[in-house]
């Protein structure tokens, strides 16, 4: 049996936005699959396979039907799968997932039914303590309208609203459940008009997501972690995992695009971001670090500049103040004559606009 690797669930491959109380102590393993929970022994027999590779995690699809919106879908298959999971010390996360494309943006209060639904899930089942918040929406297959009929970018906005009411329905639930964001696919091409596979890069689809954020005016988060699936490309089987993707795409070596992407989307909000030191910000830090960024970089906070240092002795100074003195005397006084510009000279201002790129290029 193939099993797929899971990043969103690989510490080193995931950009988790760990809050203090929600960070993650050790990296953990594991994979996302389904035949687990399809087999007829309840897994019996794959979980050992996980274990005696040193996993303990697996993530498995749980779908949301627009059509029958209050219905926990597959159910006999959670009910028999999770008891199994639970003897042999694996933990589930479910990914919760439209059934189609469009089920969220196409039905009437979509956006809070599918809230309710994962609500419905975790009180049906307390174990299961982190839920992945759709799978990929920057791609036409699993979220859509990805671009508006003028061509402007939709998705991220409409999943902003999903995901924001998801997190507060999942902690009315149980305040320790990990809401996971994202799981952004590593690559799009931002055309709206692309005969095929018309979808959003993941650095602007971060980007219109904290757009969407802040228009909101939130004062909460909207997610614990990040989940970023850094998979090779496709269409270039030869491509080795370490080869990544060109801006605004990103693969394993592009890990600083996603970052800035976050920081630029979500500094100075409620929702925590990455600390450049490689730990976590909590809100209120990332809320005054941008604030004097934002500030110096309007000019109105200036950097302090250290005093320079003197390292010649006087009687040196003197002496050179001296020999400065002679050669000025004999200069003509054309030679001693200021030179000036050859054009007016301009000042130039310090300060910046306030209106930032919409994309940050690390």
């Amino acid at each position: 049996m193939t099993y797929r690797l899971v990043s969103c669930l690989l510490l080193p491959l995931a950009l988790a936005l760990g809050l203090a109380a929600s960070a993650h102590s050790a990296v953990r393993f594991g994979v996302t699959e389904d035949a687990g929970k399809y087999a007829d022994d309840g897994g019996a027999t794959f979980f050992p396979t996980l274990t005696d590779l040193g996993m303990t995690q697996n993530r498995v699809t749980v779908f949301w039907d627009a059509a029958h919106p209050a219905e926990i879908q597959e159910k006999a298959f959670l009910d028999r799968f999770l008891p199994v999971a639970a003897a042999d010390h694996v933990q589930i996360v479910f990914s919760v997932q439209p059934l189609h494309a469009t089920d969220v943006t196409s039905t009437p209060g979509g956006a809070l039914a599918f809230a309710a639904y994962a609500a419905l899930l975790a009180r049906t089942y307390p174990q299961v303590k982190e839920f992945v918040i759709g799978n990929e929406p920057n791609q036409p297959r699993f979220w859509r309208p990805q671009f508006s009929a003028g061509g402007r970018g939709v998705a991220a906005a409409a999943y902003e609203q999903v995901l924001a009411l998801t997190y507060d329905a999942l902690k009315a639930v149980d305040p320790t459940i990990d809401v996971i964001g994202l799981g952004l696919s590593p690559r799009g091409n931002d055309d709206p008009r692309a005969r095929s596979n018309v979808s959003t890069s993941p650095v602007r689809f971060i980007h219109d997501l904290g757009a969407a954020y802040r228009a909101s005016g939130r004062p909460r988060p909207i997610m614990d972690e990040l989940a970023f699936h850094p998979y090779p490309n496709p269409s270039s089987g030869n491509d080795p995992l370490l080869k990544g993707y060109q801006w605004p795409n990103a693969g394993v070596p592009n890990f600083a695009r996603i970052k800035q992407a976050v920081w630029d989307a979500f500094g100075g909000t409620a929702q925590p971001t990455f600390a450049e030191s490689g730990g976590f910000l909590a809100a209120s830090d990332t809320r005054a670090l941008h604030s004097r960024r934002s500030q110096r970089r309007a000019g109105l906070l200036r950097r302090r500049r250290r005093p320079r240092r003197r390292s010649r002795s006087s009687s040196t100074r003197r002496a050179g103040r001296r020999r400065s003195r002679r050669a000025s005397r004999a200069r003509t006084p054309a030679a001693r004559t200021r030179r000036r510009c050859p054009r007016p000279c301009r000042r130039v201002s310090t300060a910046t606009s306030s209106a930032s790129s919409s994309v940050t290029r690390p």
